[in-house]
């Protein structure tokens, strides 16, 4: 987990405050406008308020919407069946499949059905529907509006925030996992490395998910640099990848037994890489001409080596392995050069 001990606590006791808060607020300003209010505002803001201030927001939106047309659902279906117990409990049943359906669309429509059994099923509901209907409407609607309050202007926890945290602790990580590759490779052992890369790879794709959230909910309220954000994303995507292609040569290092006459190279190539990654990590523009440098020595002496002829004294299988290996390191290091290039292009003054 990326956030451990008392600063995670800090952050489910923040969380635990603001939830309480929108909840009291909500009673507070449904109480003002009816004594009997307040019931369904309160379970609102509850449902609604989330960790980070983009989940938040978005899930004022669903529930926001979702109530209305549940709403508007619940009155048709009272007046479309028949008054009766019977007539209502088949409008009901009915009124919340076709929600469940919709749900394939939209997730909206799970607000829908709660609200479809809230107005449908209440004793209180007899009769006078709309007037019944447009008060849970007005009633959920001060519970989300309180939760859209407290969620902006008490500790808003930004999902921009964290996955600026996220990615500097992936890319030290990222640059760590590196090293064991590079050290497997070099001694020749294949077991040391199985699985270490299934952490990176499944929290790339929560840091996608937090992104989104910050553009479609977050970016209105809070002016982060998004650009730079979506940069750093697609890097660390691209050197999980490269590293996943040099795991794959090092799975498949049985009864290899050859000398990496480019260890040296190699391992220049991949201390620069490691150094301009975990600088990105900590939103810091590194000096290039050391990762530059390193690659061009590497690469002049790979055309020395075969000049020399010393690459035809290997077998081809083992060529091959060598070759991949510093293919995607290569790789990985001009990724990294093109990856700098973008965020000084983008980099606010």
């Amino acid at each position: 987990m990326l956030l451990l001990g008392s600063r995670q606590r800090t952050e489910y006791i923040k969380y635990g405050i603001k939830t309480a808060l929108a909840a009291l607020l909500s009673y507070f300003l449904a109480s003002l406008t009816d004594p009997d209010l307040g019931f369904w505002a309160v379970i609102s803001a509850v449902i609604v308020m989330q960790r980070h201030v983009a989940a938040s927001l978005q899930m004022c939106g669903y529930r926001l919407v979702g109530t209305a047309i549940g709403a508007v659902m619940a009155m048709a279906a009272l007046y479309i069946f028949p008054p009766t117990d019977h007539g209502r409990l088949i409008g009901f049943l009915i009124t919340v499949g076709l929600c469940v359906y919709l749900k394939r669309y939209t997730n909206r429509f799970s607000m829908a059905a709660i609200t479809v059994t809230i107005v449908m099923l209440a004793p209180q509901a007899s009769g006078d529907y709309i007037h019944y209907g447009l008060f849970r409407v007005a009633e959920i609607a001060i519970g989300v509006c309180s939760t859209f309050i407290v969620a902006l202007l008490i500790w808003p926890h930004h999902a921009s925030a964290e996955l600026k945290e996220r990615l500097q602790e992936q890319f030290t990580r990222c640059a760590d996992k590196y090293d064991i590759i590079v050290n497997s490779f070099m001694a020749l052992k294949c077991d040391s490395c199985k699985g270490m890369l299934v952490d990176l790879e499944d929290e790339i794709h929560h840091n996608r998910e937090l992104f989104r959230g910050y553009l479609r909910h977050e970016r209105l309220f809070v002016d982060d640099d998004s650009a730079m954000l979506d940069i750093k994303i697609e890097t660390l995507v691209q050197s999980v990848e490269h590293l996943h292609a040099m795991l794959h040569v090092v799975h498949e290092l049985h009864d290899s037994e050859y000398c990496i006459i480019m260890e040296a190279e190699i391992r220049k190539v991949v201390k620069e890489s490691q150094d301009i990654m975990r600088a990105i990590g900590r939103n810091v523009i590194p000096d290039t001409r050391k990762l530059k440098q390193a690659l061009f020595s590497a690469d002049k002496r790979l055309e020395s080596l075969r000049a020399d002829g010393m690459i035809q004294r290997i077998s081809m299988r083992d060529m091959m392995q060598i070759i991949s290996f510093y293919h995607s390191a290569q790789q990985l290091g001009e990724d990294l050069l093109i990856s700098i290039e973008k965020q000084n292009k983008y980099r606010r003054v």
